[in-house]
């Protein structure tokens, strides 16, 4: 009976941003110096975003999976060798006997894999991190390095020597939030540009065609000062609620959720006082304009209709499942709108790569922090019937999954309870959904009898999407491997 050693390396943005990239060269260089055969290979999201990057180690028989382990904080060579023995039972030389050219050679790719990604996002400030640490000769070495991240970060006249002294540099205005609507976590703010250097995330013309993809954008904040690198602000991923036509028009929506501790929401949140909206009804305006924000140009998440992380590989499912808990429900709206590409996205899309077929959602949240349940209503009535040549619109079915609130359970109120308490209703999710044919509420957490019905009702190839806090996804990985789903099936986003 034949053995098979798989090491899949997690090659998603948040495990990238974190070396992901140099690991895989380690691995695939390391297992070079054993007997035993072993696979290396890319994958997808494994759910450990928050401890990336991470490893899964496969070990099958005669095509049948065994055993399967997972490792996490892959960010050195020695880790990387302990990753290799765990496959192979081979035990590896120790760092100190690998010839001292491979040593630099491998240090230098970990460092040089992940500044090409923070540069590829927009992360100026990861992007030198690295650097600041280093000794002053150190910097002048990477002399023109620095040069260049600078550059592209708006700063092409200031000193690489200067960068662990420059307290404030002036950030340029691309930008700005002009008002929010609030639940009791969650803010969703509003930005307005004329910059005509945005971009979009569907690029077209002179022959080409738009690619479907689902995107997602870098915030940069001046928060001033900060320890993720030289330059006076943070950057953050977001994914955007509202289209992108409504990019290409200069708007743009972005749901954040402010987090006790979370440098950037944090920040926003004392920026805009949830004073300024009691008695405002469902939003309402207020000067931001002291506020500095800049958004990257769009960077793509998945493709469509694959919806993969990688380039289109031409699979087509006949139905989808969507696992969204959180703030990982912003996934929705875009994928929905390329169910009509012209008219949301502005695009023509041609027939084999639009979005046509059924999507289930099974939808997870605290009972005070349910987002977007008005729109996913809609969702739901469109979807209630499929049109002429079964295409479906909306969602087909949803299961509105709802446990209680956080603040329940840690005694902590939410940052926008008193503006609720003084003038608003907690959401009534009940009475919302009520009446809608195709929605149900279940007063639950994510288990393994709501994934098996789900995976049930799925029409023949299927794609699954999973997208929530890091205890989310691995719960529902879990839970999916119980039900029999072939990980190729899945795909993990980290929200």
């Amino acid at each position: 009976m034949t053995t098979n050693n798989i090491i899949y390396v997690c090659q998603s943005g948040t495990c990238r941003s974190k070396g992901s990239s140099a690991t895989l060269v380690e691995i695939e260089e390391l297992a070079k110096h054993v007997d035993t055969d072993c696979q290396v290979q890319r994958s997808g999201c494994l759910g450990y975003c928050r401890q990336g990057p991470a490893v899964e180690v496969i070990q099958a028989k005669s095509k049948r999976i065994v055993k399967r382990r997972y490792h996490v904080k892959i960010n050195t060579l020695q880790k990387s060798a302990s990753v290799i023995e765990d496959a192979t039972g081979e035990t590896l030389p120790m760092e100190h006997n690998l010839p001292e050219e491979t040593k630099a050679r491998l240090a230098n790719v970990r460092a040089t894999k992940q500044r090409e990604y923070f540069m590829l996002t927009y992360q100026w400030n990861k992007a030198l991190a690295g650097f600041t640490t280093n000794s002053e000769s150190s910097i002048a070495k990477n002399h023109q390095t620095i040069r260049d991240v600078l550059g592209r970060a708006g700063y092409p006249d200031l000193n690489p020597c200067d960068i662990i002294k420059k307290d404030d540099p002036p950030l340029q205005l691309t930008t700005m939030p002009s008002c929010i609507d609030i639940t009791h976590h969650t803010a969703i703010f509003h930005f307005e540009t004329n910059d005509p250097k945005r971009g979009t995330p569907h690029p077209r013309g002179r022959a080409r065609l738009a690619e479907p993809i689902t995107w997602h954008v870098t915030m940069l904040a001046e928060v001033g000062s900060n320890n993720e690198g030289p330059l006076p602000w943070v950057e953050r991923d977001y994914t955007p609620i509202s289209s992108a036509l409504e990019w290409e028009r200069g708007r743009c929506a972005i749901l954040i959720k402010i987090y006790d501790g979370g440098v950037l929401s944090t920040w926003l949140n004392d920026k805009t006082s949830p004073a300024s909206f009691v008695g405002s009804g469902s939003g309402s305006n207020t000067d931001m304009k002291s506020i500095s924000i800049w958004l990257s140009k769009p960077i793509k998440t998945l493709t469509v209709p694959s919806l993969i992380a990688d380039d289109d590989d031409g699979f087509r499912p006949n139905s989808v499942l969507l696992l969204l808990a959180g703030t990982g429900i912003v996934a929705l709206p875009q994928i929905l709108a390329h169910k009509e590409p012209h008219r949301l996205l502005g695009i023509s899309v041609p027939k084999y790569k639009q979005m046509n077929c059924p999507i289930d959602l099974i939808h997870s949240c605290h009972e005070d922090d349910v987002l977007l349940l008005q729109e996913i209503k809609q969702y739901c009535l469109d979807g209630v019937s499929p049109r002429p040549n079964r295409k479906f619109r909306g969602l087909r079915n949803y299961t509105l999954l709802i446990t209680r609130s956080a603040s329940h359970n840690d005694g902590v109120q939410p940052p926008f309870q008193q503006a609720f308490n003084d003038d608003k209703e907690a959401i009534n999710y009940r009475a919302i959904l009520k009446g809608v044919p195709n929605a149900s509420i279940r007063s639950s957490r994510l288990n393994k009898n709501v994934i098996a019905d789900a995976v049930e009702r799925l029409e023949g190839s299927y794609r699954i999407v999973v997208s929530g806090p890091d205890s989310y996804n691995n719960a529902a990985r879990g839970f999916l491997e119980e039900c029999g789903v072939d990980s190729k099936s899945v795909t993990i986003l980290s929200a």
